[in-house]
């Protein structure tokens, strides 16, 4: 092997090895850079327009009037209302534990 030739691919491997410690690295920034810059741009113009709030009408039940089981009503615009009350459901067959066996 000519010895011109071996000097010639010692510096071809020498220069691509810096090359590619700088270009690389710069490609994989610029790639990343290029797809977060779509990402955000494409993000911002993809905005729902706003929407009208939603206003709940008010309820004007007294607190103080006790309720047992469901007690119906209408509102104002005719709607029955269902309010519920409390609900005994106190199981008198559940208070031991199943789990262990007590033999």
């Amino acid at each position: 092997m000519d010895p011109h030739i071996g000097q010639v691919v010692r510096h071809y491997r020498r220069v691509m090895s810096r090359t590619l410690k700088i270009v690389l690295p710069l490609v994989v920034l610029v790639a990343v850079g290029v797809y977060l810059a779509g990402s955000f741009a494409g993000a911002s113009e993809n905005d729902p327009p706003p929407r009208e709030p939603v206003v709940l009408p008010s309820q004007s039940v007294s607190p103080s009037s006790p309720t047992t089981g469901s007690s119906p009503s209408t509102d104002p615009s005719g709607v029955p209302v269902v309010t519920p009350g409390p609900v005994d459901d106190d199981d008198d067959d559940d208070d031991h534990d199943d789990r262990h066996d007590d033999d």
